[in-house]
């Protein structure tokens, strides 16, 4: 159906956490690619439904592999896993080292934006001027690069920006936006950012914030049992799932909104809870953002 890509310009600030949140609220079946050649941790991080961990050599690469002639959507099931709470994956390559046998990126990006009912989330991890993985950016319906308020960070994330630029010969050739990870009513620092990449001449087309929430991302790494609905990482990243989700399936009309406080956050519109996620077998931790069990997706 579509695909969403999702990275950073410098280390990486929560890009393999935004995606599991991203599939856990997406309002339609979706598939979380981990394509990142520097090696993936949803392996490393989440168990099975059964509680078993997934396993590391079935994913992206074992795809390559049995696609080496031809790469095709019916081939991707047979290296899908799914993570506790039933959210389905393709995990990355356990090491760079691993990367360094793949050639197809370029089909990737067409076989992950053609899959049939599903939206794919890609995490790219951090990504560069000759990074592999931005041949998936041709395929991507929009790529959401992700960048706190630590100015130096943003500094890379302009130059780093530029620098893609540069290399396609051009505009990046896909929608891009930022999101903007900062505490909960920074609301200014997303327009301080937009501005300085504005001033970089550097086109967006949206600006978001997603609240610094460490104990809202732990949901996403399997880390605490409750209600992820209450956390505000939750709450802010609603309103930018709505709005990329819209951009992904085709039909996303623009809605005017209103200048962004500079003091308070911003009220989050309404949306359906999320129900606490089930608490599995004993020791098993609760799911990242598995969207069939909580209600916001598949």
């Amino acid at each position: 159906m579509g695909l969403l890509a999702i990275a950073s310009a410098k280390g990486s600030p929560g890009v393999t956490t935004a995606a599991a949140l991203f599939a856990a609220l997406w309002p339609r079946p979706s598939l979380v690619v981990e394509a990142d050649p520097s090696g993936g941790d949803i392996a490393l991080r989440l168990p099975g439904p059964d509680g078993q961990p997934l396993d590391p050599q079935v994913g992206l690469l074992s795809l390559v592999a049995a696609g080496r002639r031809s790469l095709y959507p019916q081939l991707v099931q047979h290296h899908v896993q799914q993570v506790v709470g039933g959210q389905d994956v393709v995990c990355g390559v356990t090491s760079p080292e691993q990367a360094a046998g793949l050639n197809q990126w370029p089909q990737l990006g067409g076989l992950f934006a053609e899959l049939p009912g599903v939206d794919t989330i890609a995490d790219l991890g951090r990504i560069g001027a000759t990074t592999p993985q931005n041949a998936l950016l041709a395929n991507a319906s929009s790529l959401l690069m992700l960048v706190d308020t630590v100015p130096s960070n943003v500094v890379h994330l302009r130059e780093r920006l530029r620098r893609v630029e540069e290399s396609s010969g051009g505009p990046i050739g896909v929608p891009l936006h930022v999101a903007v990870v900062a505490a909960p009513k920074r609301t200014r620092a997303v327009r301080e950012v937009h501005e300085a990449l504005e001033r970089a001449e550097i086109e967006l087309a949206g600006a978001h914030h997603l609240a610094f929430d460490p104990t809202g991302a732990r949901f996403f790494l399997g880390q605490v049992v409750g209600n992820p609905d209450r956390t505000a990482l939750v709450r802010s990243a609603r309103p930018v799932v709505e709005e990329l989700a819209q951009r992904t399936s085709g039909y996303y009309v623009p809605a005017a909104a209103p200048e962004p406080d500079e003091t308070t956050e911003q009220p989050v519109p309404e949306a359906a809870s999320i129900p606490p996620p089930p608490t599995g077998p004993p020791g098993v931790p609760p799911p990242p953002g598995a969207s069939q069990t909580w209600g916001a997706g598949s």
